[in-house]
């Protein structure tokens, strides 16, 4: 999506609503990884039988990401600060299972799970990476977020989210990229909700469709749409495009009334 920021329309500030929300989903699934990771850890340290520094390191840090990934499950509103703390939990934690753990089989230890252990530690490295990465671009839209466009936003997409097969006048269901995607129309916006964890939304104006044509040995239709910069190749029913082509036509016929 294409936004200025700090924003300075109100479409500016509905579309940084839209990726609070997208990165508010994808922080939900960080708390399932971390619970996971949590989990793992702490059976680790359990399994061990000699209790030694690393085998507490585990228990400890087992329950740190446990505790914190039931905590961004049940969080309302969660603070981006919670990426750093997370990152450097895994960080720590793929740490100890790289380099600590080398050292620990130097000294003649015996390694629980033996070296997998370790290729759990470059996994975490890499998400502790991931999360720190994304922490600026968190931090940003969480500075600028306007609650009353965030309030106007959840209440545009209603229940869209729990709704199937798109149904309803106002709604539609196609694919991008083989992923589930459900566009809301509202009024002079579109709202793309993609693959249960990504929010996109489009003025009219800046929105078209490229190109058209059949899908080979299907009654799909390949479509190129375009909102704004972004450019999505879509999969899409004839009664889709049908539904597209209404939604943007009405920009038109408004401009010739006028």
């Amino acid at each position: 999506m294409r936004f200025n920021m700090p924003p300075q329309t109100h479409a500016d500030r509905l579309k940084i609503a839209a990726m609070y929300l997208s990165l508010q989903k994808r922080a939900r699934k960080s708390g399932w990884s971390s619970i996971g990771w949590g989990a793992f850890t702490l059976t680790l340290g359990l399994l061990g039988r000699a209790h030694t520094f690393w085998q507490w390191s585990w228990i400890v840090l087992g329950l740190v990401l446990v505790l914190e990934g039931f905590w961004i499950m049940r969080a309302a509103e969660l603070n981006p600060r919670v990426l750093h703390t997370e990152a450097a939990t895994l960080c720590l934690l793929g740490l100890m299972n790289t380099a600590g753990l080398y050292f620990e089989a130097k000294s003649g230890a015996r390694i629980v799970f033996g070296g997998r252990v370790a290729i759990a530690g470059v996994v975490q490295l890499l998400n502790a990476y991931s999360n720190y990465k994304a922490y600026p671009v968190y931090s940003d839209v969480y500075a600028h977020l306007d609650r009353s466009c965030l309030h106007e936003l959840v209440m545009k997409i209603g229940d869209a989210w729990e709704r199937k097969g798109g149904a309803g006048e106002d709604m539609t269901e196609f694919k991008i990229g083989g992923k589930k995607c459900t566009a809301k129309f509202a009024g002079e916006l579109v709202i793309l909700l993609i693959d249960g964890s990504d929010v996109v939304i489009s003025e009219r104006a800046e929105s078209k469709i490229e190109s058209s044509h059949d899908k080979l040995l299907s009654k799909a239709r390949k479509v190129e749409l375009s909102l704004g910069d972004d450019k999505f190749k879509t999969e899409m029913s004839s009664a889709c495009h049908e539904r597209w082509q209404a939604w943007l036509a009405a920009s038109e016929k408004s401009a010739m009334v006028v």
